[in-house]
């Protein structure tokens, strides 16, 4: 399960993520390559309004990728 203090870099290669990452208005990305911080620190840093939703859609991303 993906929480806040998950480093980026632990799902970004995963299926679907960086697709539900885009579609969501956030990059996983920084200039040097996978963002090198927490996910919660890559939320906070984008502004995004509702974290817990963001983290609770990717999750069911990773979830349904692993049936």
């Amino acid at each position: 399960m993906i929480t806040r203090d998950t480093p980026v870099e632990e799902f970004i290669e995963k299926p679907g993520v960086i697709a539900y990452c885009v579609k969501n208005g956030v990059s996983p990305y920084s200039c040097s390559g996978d963002y090198p911080c927490s996910l919660g620190r890559l939320l906070e840093t984008a502004k995004l309004a509702d974290a817990d939703g963001f983290i609770a859609g990717l999750n069911d991303v990773l979830q349904k990728d692993a049936v």
